[in-house]
Order: structure tokens, then sequence, then C-alpha cells
């Protein structure tokens, strides 16, 4: 697999005509499989997103892979006959997707929980396992649910008023706060989570770190602390212990400090809310020296 031309610096990638990029990443995606892959492939877009996880888990094996980021711009580029040409090349029309010479994973659970699995991250027994799967569902619905912070962050082609209504509604606002108020009840949700593992470990199931972990503080952090710092940081102090326990781990203080790269989010103010900025990212936990 070439995959030069994803290291190329920021002048010489804009040189390139973006059909001729999308092209190769079409070609690219399509061609992917156990059989092509020389070491295992991750693509997804080029922000944090819901593949943190992921490359924590790449990150704590120490697993060398092939990252492929994919722009916002690249995703929304028209083939030929109109429609989204990359987002056509995936099987299922979404990212992330990851290859190795064992796996083709193209759904982002299915691909935590097979490298946690192998890594040993799914819990020690049954009880555990199914409790970390509880907890995973959750991180999902957190973003991607009706009143989760993906839908009512994303306002593209939607009125002011309306994206400006969701986003009180969200935020426990009248008239509908009382009835959505995603924000706390998504947060009042994982207290429940974390106060139903009885061990007093600090982590969401079990003694020991899973992957139920790496999940919950890309949500709670990187996404909910990161909206909303304040409400996060006031009302929702265990959950903000929580984090910090997680990123004081010494595998997520590494990941975070070398390899974790700041992310543009989603530009405003035609597509965001919020989560625009590369510093979006810095202290939303102190890592330890």
């Amino acid at each position: 697999m070439n995959m030069a031309f994803y290291h190329r610096n920021t002048s010489t990638m804009k040189e390139i005509a973006m059909t001729d990029r999308v092209a190769q990443l079409v070609s690219l995606v399509k061609g992917l499989s156990q059989d092509s892959v020389s070491k295992p492939t991750l693509v997804y877009f080029n922000i944090v997103g819901i593949a943190w996880p992921i490359r924590v888990l790449l990150h704590l094996e120490k697993i060398d892979y092939d990252y492929v980021p994919v722009t916002i711009m690249d995703w929304i580029t028209p083939g030929p006959d109109g429609t989204q040409i990359l987002k056509h090349a995936f099987r299922n029309h979404h990212v992330p997707l990851y290859v190795d010479q064992e796996v083709y994973l193209d759904q982002s659970m299915q691909i935590v929980t097979t490298l946690a699995e192998r890594a040993g991250m799914l819990g020690v027994n049954q009880s555990e396992r199914i409790a970390v799967q509880a907890v995973l569902a959750h991180c999902y619905d957190a973003l991607f649910h009706f009143n989760g912070l993906l839908p009512v962050n994303i306002r593209l082609n939607i009125a002011d008023d309306v994206a400006q209504a969701r986003l009180e509604s969200f935020m426990g606002g009248e008239p509908w706060g009382l009835a959505t108020n995603g924000y706390r009840n998504q947060l009042s949700a994982f207290v429940n989570y974390l106060e139903s593992n009885h061990s007093d470990s600090g982590f969401m199931v079990g003694d020991a770190m899973t992957a139920a972990d790496l999940w919950a503080f890309n949500v709670l952090c990187n996404w909910f602390k990161a909206f909303d710092r304040q409400v996060f940081s006031t009302e929702f102090r265990q959950l903000d212990t929580y984090i910090q326990h997680i990123a004081e781990q010494p595998g997520i203080a590494s990941y975070i400090r070398e390899v974790q790269e700041p992310t543009i989010w989603f530009p405003l103010p035609d597509v965001a809310m919020r989560l625009t900025s590369p510093e979006d990212l810095k202290g939303l936990v102190s890592l330890p020296d």
C-alpha cells in the first residue's frame, strides 16, 4: 500500500487537486482487505472524534499502524454522478474503518470491542463484560441519540433561532429543557454507571481500566466537558475526578501528551454550535509530570 501522499507537507497537499486526492482515497479504501495490508490500517476523519478509544487501544498495545485521515471536504466532495464518492467507497458509508491481517471492521464499537478483547480490556468475567458493554452502549447514545451531544451541536442548514432553541433545551433551558435536558441527563447516567461499580477502584467496571473507561473518558472529557466546562466541573465533580483519574493512567497520559493531535472539530458558525478550536482539548485534565 502506498501511503506516501498522506505524509506530504501541507503546502504540497494544497497543490493536489481535491478530485485527485479523493480519487486516491477512494482507491485506497476500496483496496483495503486482510490480504492487502502489511500492517494495521485505520481510516477516520482528521478529528479526535470517536476514533479516540481505538487509537488509544493501539497505543497501549504498542501496535504500529497506518492512520489515514479524511477531511470533511474529502467526505462531501461529489463524484461524477453527484454522490459523495468517498463516502460510498465504504461498505456501510461510515468511518471509522479498521483493517489488519485478521479482521475487517467498519463499526466503531465493533473495532473497540475486538481490540479490547485482544488486549484483555473487556473485563475479567461475564458479569464485567456485560457491564462494559452497557457503558459502551451509553457512550454511543450520549453522542448520537436524539438528546445526545452531536445532534444538537450540528447546525448545518438549520435556522439560527431553531439551533439556539435546541441548544437551550439541551442545556436545560425553558420551555423544553425539562423534557430533554440532554447534557445533564446523559452525564447523570454516567454517574450512575460509575457508582454501580462497588469496587471503589475509580474505574467504570471492576478493578482495572477497561474499554468502558476509554470510551467514557472520550465522551466525558473530549466531548461533554469541552462543550461546557463550567457546568461539567461545577455540577458533575465526581465525573471531573473520574476523567482526571483516567488521564493519570500511564498509557493514557502518554497518548494525550505525545500522540493526540489538536482537532479542528467543525467550523463555526455554519456547521456547528461549539467545539471549534485546536485549543478545545487543552486543560481539560491535568497530566502528571
